[in-house]
């Protein structure tokens, strides 16, 4: 195939060994002219056990970098998304979960199709269930993702990258779905370029297991950080705040 763009695939692990492993199978399963394009970056948010580099092996694609994160706190993906995105060298970025899995189908589209640099894509999503791994006919359609992005690299900066004030709290996501909105001319829902969401009935570490999701501490956080941003201002009275971004220290783990 000619005339294929590159994607870098951007996720966070955080003691997801057997998302990771189904990750890599998948990867290895791409067609070869597919691999050739395609870019994997995965930072461990510290992993108390069972860490990412005990399971990080090569799957034939363009690279595939593991980074990990040397400070850990609960829900830091924003961290681990605006790392991935900092030493990515594709224009093409894919943010998104480890549970979320991008399928040859979908990747060959992203490759292939017209897109604009100025826009920011959505993807649809489908179910896997009942099988191991997933196969024709054992998927159903899902809600859409909300906070997984396609977008160029200089998008991703325009728009400021995650808030990593936020870090530590769950139900941020929106605050950047904002900004995206307010900085793309357009944002796409491609209904028709699935992702592949595994949940834990087929891979019991497919999503973080061991933080309640929703606490009445983030409620009353997440609206507090935004408020306390808002009041940065700079000599004028203007808002003068700025994403923060790469706040914790990091390694480079492996390359492949």
């Amino acid at each position: 195939m000619k005339d294929l763009r590159d994607l870098t695939f951007i996720c966070a692990y955080y003691l997801n060994r057997g998302m990771l492993l189904e990750q890599q199978r998948v990867w290895s399963a791409y067609p070869p002219e597919l691999k050739t394009h395609f870019h994997a970056i995965v930072t461990d948010d510290l992993s108390p056990s069972g860490p990412a580099v005990d399971v990080f092996a090569p799957t034939g694609i363009a690279s595939q970098r593991l980074y990990t994160a040397l400070e850990h706190r609960r829900f830091d993906w924003l961290f681990c998304r605006n790392l991935g995105a900092s030493v990515a060298t594709t224009e093409w970025l894919l943010l998104t979960d480890i549970d979320h899995v991008l399928p040859a189908e979908t990747l060959l589209t992203i490759l292939t199709k017209k897109l604009h640099a100025s826009n920011v894509y959505r993807f649809g999503r489908v179910d896997a269930h009942h099988g191991y791994p997933w196969a024709a006919g054992s998927l159903t359609e899902y809600k859409p993702h909300p906070n997984s992005w396609l977008l160029t690299k200089k998008m991703f900066d325009r728009i400021g990258g995650y808030d990593e004030r936020f870090s530590g709290w769950y139900g941020s996501d929106s605050e950047f779905r904002e900004r995206v909105h307010a900085t793309a001319d357009r944002v796409e829902m491609k209904e028709h370029w699935p992702l592949v969401r595994y949940p834990r009935e087929i891979i019991p570490d497919a999503s973080t297991t061991t933080y309640q999701r929703k606490t009445a501490a983030d409620g009353e956080n997440v609206p507090r950080i935004k408020a306390e941003r808002a009041q940065i201002r700079d000599a004028d009275g203007r808002e003068a705040w700025k994403p923060l971004r790469l706040t914790i220290p990091y390694r480079l783990e492996a390359t492949l």
